[in-house]
């Protein structure tokens, strides 16, 4: 679990320039439950990527932005979206790497890497972090939430 008062504020501000209802309707709009709702307002703590992707998508922002690793908002969402598996699966395709290759340049393990791409498992944003790097193109763009591989 970690803490992160710059996604805090900016969550925060977020939130409030949605409107000015209860927090609990303003969780259920965005499609998170209460609790994790109320652990970011209050506290800053970084849900799950599954969670960050449905913050992010509702805000329509990078999570990038919303993570406060950045202060641009421009975000443009794909207009089919795509699964991270398979996101993955091209850009291996695509840089003619294997899932040994990919765990040497990244040190993630290979085991998870095929996990990944076997099941609907989304890496942790550290880890997504890394591969993205290591394949040059935006977390976002990993997830198969824009078309544009460049960093916000």
């Amino acid at each position: 679990m970690s803490i992160s008062i710059t996604f805090q504020k900016r969550f925060i501000e977020l939130v409030d320039e949605l409107s000015t209802e209860k927090k609990t309707a303003c969780a259920e709009k965005i499609g998170i439950t209460y609790v994790t709702f109320s652990k970011v307002y209050n506290y800053g703590i970084v849900p799950k990527t599954g969670t960050l992707i449905k913050i992010a998508d509702f805000f329509n922002v990078s999570v990038k932005y919303l993570l406060g690793e950045t202060d641009d908002e421009y975000f443009e969402r794909a207009p089919i979206t795509k699964t991270f598996q398979v996101r993955l699966r091209e850009l291996l395709t695509e840089k003619k790497l294997t899932v040994y290759a990919l765990a040497e340049n990244t040190h993630i393990h290979r085991n998870n890497i095929a996990q990944w791409l076997k099941n609907s498992y989304i890496p942790s944003y550290d880890e997504l972090v890394l591969l993205a790097d290591c394949l040059s193109v935006s977390v976002d763009y990993l997830l198969g939430r824009t078309d544009d591989r460049n960093d916000y």
